[in-house]
């Protein structure tokens, strides 16, 4: 496979995430957000089916685009390409345990519930941990490599990348602090805008620029 089609490839996979992801990520887990979460997961396993199998969706886009990513970047630096890739896959690995927790709710028909959704909610978080570290990557090779105007996406994706660990961070340890809170929206947009940013300047071929 040519640069050209990988990278086009690699940019509409992006954008499909950016359509499943907060769907799976965030509009079904808030209907769970009520008093009785077994209860309510009784009533709505067709619920917990629909989430599985988008999970399981953004799950098979992560291989495929982890491995994409590794062999474009690596025309930028093999080694942190590598280490970039490794920590995305340790993504995919933990996101599997996650789908693991919601079939459970399955397998029980609701029962149990309450304590597999907040399993698989705190390893989303464990998941941000390992992802910022793979989005800092990266922003740097972007930023340190790329030839055009292109390179600022890699700063805003750097500067992403400190969202997520601080919104995983925060989460974990039951941090409640409205100012930490505050931050780490406005670091979370920066990541909205690289993400955005890598689908376009991929679709475009933009992303890897060699002399």
């Amino acid at each position: 496979m040519n640069q050209r089609k990988r990278s086009l490839i690699t940019g509409l996979l992006y954008i499909s995430l950016a359509l499943l992801g907060p769907v799976a990520l965030l509009i079904i887990p808030a209907q769970f957000d009520v008093d009785n979460v077994t209860l309510f997961a009784q009533d709505h396993l067709w619920l917990i089916g629909i989430w599985i199998v988008l999970e399981l969706m953004i799950i098979g886009i992560e291989v495929i685009l982890t491995i994409n990513l590794y062999q474009m970047f690596k025309a930028y630096h093999k080694g942190l390409s590598f280490v970039a890739s490794i920590f995305r896959f340790a993504v995919v690995l933990i996101m599997t345990v996650g789908v693991i927790f919601l079939s459970l709710i399955l397998f029980n028909q609701g029962n149990g519930a309450d304590m597999w959704i907040q399993n698989h909610q705190t390893f989303v978080y464990i998941w941000q941990l390992w992802f910022s570290v793979h989005v800092f990557i990266l922003g740097l090779m972007i930023l340190k490599n790329n030839k055009t105007y292109w390179k600022y996406l890699g700063g805003a994706l750097l500067i992403g990348a400190f969202g997520y660990l601080l919104d995983a961070t925060r989460a974990l340890t039951h941090m409640d602090n409205p100012i930490v809170s505050s931050l780490s929206t406005i670091l979370l947009i920066f990541i909205t805008i690289g993400e955005i940013g890598m689908s376009i300047g991929l679709i475009k071929n933009k992303i890897i620029t060699l002399d």
